[in-house]
């Protein structure tokens, strides 16, 4: 488990937790909106609303949550001290008012506001990365998480590049944006910065978790690099050459890295000391699941086979509700007791003791959960695949059962905790 002494420098439970909470409105507005978009969604992934769908998710869930537990995890599991832990509070407004208002803006078409709330989102995430950035040196265990951590925001700059200029060009029509250059921007933000961070922190929470006895961590470092290879390669080859043959090869490259993760992170939980699965690694191994599936849509779109929008946007679905997604849903349930857990031992009543982990939610309903998050989830890329609206209205109905049952297992830790007051003991040790 996390070392008492490193989580007395994390952050006031407040800053995580607006975070956490708001990724979770945006998750359920995200699974909501799946159902009623399915027509379009069967069709093409170049319409407004697919967008829109994109970036709700991927800014409005996936992100946000991210940067949750990075302030949460970057103190208690890479035993850093955050700087700049007040100004972080300022800029998840400055990041939750840009959300709110670019997704709208791209489902109307708003040019004007694709420009001003895409240039609030990016001035949120440059000065989240400069943050981080700053604390780097304070980090005193380089676990492969750090190292991972540390190229995915090397990779969110990257991203945050290919969107400004996207972004304001909407508005300004500097150039024409080909399928390519879009491909080039959702992989740097896909693999680069969301992929990395997923990966490095399944690493380390893993292992924290399940008391895992497996410490070979050479390929790890092997993944990191072929990834990284992979990745940028696949990026400058989509914005720099014509045809597949580069893009090919390097998607091949990245492909490889997937696997090594998926056989690293199994390795990982199979030295695992308790015999049962638990609700979290249940979702690991759909979110690994998802991942190898993506990974074969994406070798079959770069190759040329399947070049139907259907199949693209069977790609994307795989990797945002699929391998974020239930590696997300599944980690929540340790982040979120952790952290409620954290707060209480902080600003409790010493006579009123902290609630045990597998106290804060109920289990059964988690496997519900789960079962309708799997179930519709299939469902939604069958009915993509099949070009069936129908199949993926009823699959993606399925899908937001699931997110509300979770919302209801889990919300009720979330929103105390980003409406909580400072702890006692958290404001003289986070360095400001």
């Amino acid at each position: 488990m996390l070392r008492a002494g490193r989580t007395e420098r994390s952050p006031e439970a407040s800053l995580p937790g607006r975070y956490f909470a708001t990724g979770l409105v945006a998750f359920i507005l995200f699974a909501l909106a799946v159902p009623l978009v399915a027509p379009v969604l069967i069709v093409t992934n170049a319409d407004p609303r697919i967008f829109a769908l994109t970036h709700l998710a991927v800014l409005g869930w996936i992100t946000m949550t991210m940067i949750g537990a990075t302030y949460q995890l970057f103190p208690a599991a890479l035993g850093g001290t955050l700087r700049g832990a007040r100004l972080g509070r300022w800029n998840y407004w400055l990041m939750a008012a840009g959300i709110a208002g670019f997704v709208p803006s791209f489902y109307l078409i708003w040019s004007p506001g694709v420009a001003i709330f895409g240039t609030l989102i990016v001035g949120g995430l440059i000065h989240f990365v400069s943050q981080m950035l700053r604390s780097y040196p304070s980090v005193s265990n380089w676990h492969p998480m750090a190292f991972y951590m540390l190229s995915a925001h090397v990779w969110l700059v990257i991203t945050l590049g290919f969107g400004a200029a996207y972004a304001l060009n909407w508005q300004f029509g500097w150039f024409a944006i080909s399928n390519r250059m879009l491909a080039a921007h959702a992989h740097a933000g896909l693999a680069g910065w969301l992929g990395l961070t997923l990966m490095g922190v399944s690493y380390r929470l893993t292992e924290l978790f399940t008391d895992a006895k497996y410490r070979g961590r050479v390929l790890a470092f092997v993944n990191l690099a072929i990834w990284n290879t992979g990745l940028l390669g696949l990026v400058a080859s989509l914005l720099l050459t014509h045809g597949p043959g580069l893009v090919v090869v390097f998607a091949a490259v990245l492909a490889l890295a997937a696997l090594l993760h998926v056989v690293d992170l199994l390795l990982v939980l199979h030295s695992r000391r308790a015999t049962r699965l638990s609700i979290e690694q249940w979702h690991t191994l759909a979110s690994l699941g998802s991942l190898l599936v993506a990974t074969g849509l994406g070798l079959g779109i770069a190759s040329g086979h399947l070049v139907d929008g259907g199949w693209v946007v069977a790609y994307g679905y795989a990797l945002v509700a699929g391998w974020f997604g239930f590696a997300i849903i599944g980690k929540s349930y340790l982040i979120l007791p952790f952290l409620t857990r954290l707060h209480s031992v902080r600003s409790g009543s010493p006579q009123r003791p902290a609630p045990m982990l597998h106290q804060m939610f109920d289990k059964r309903v988690a496997r519900v959960s789960l079962a309708l998050l799997l179930s519709g989830f299939t469902g939604v890329l069958i009915g993509v695949v099949a070009t069936n609206s129908a199949i993926a209205r009823a699959a993606g109905a399925l899908y937001a059962a699931g997110a509300i049952v979770f919302a209801g297992n889990l919300g009720r830790r979330a929103f105390p905790l980003a409406l909580s007051r400072r702890d006692r003991s958290s404001t003289k040790q986070v360095a400001q």
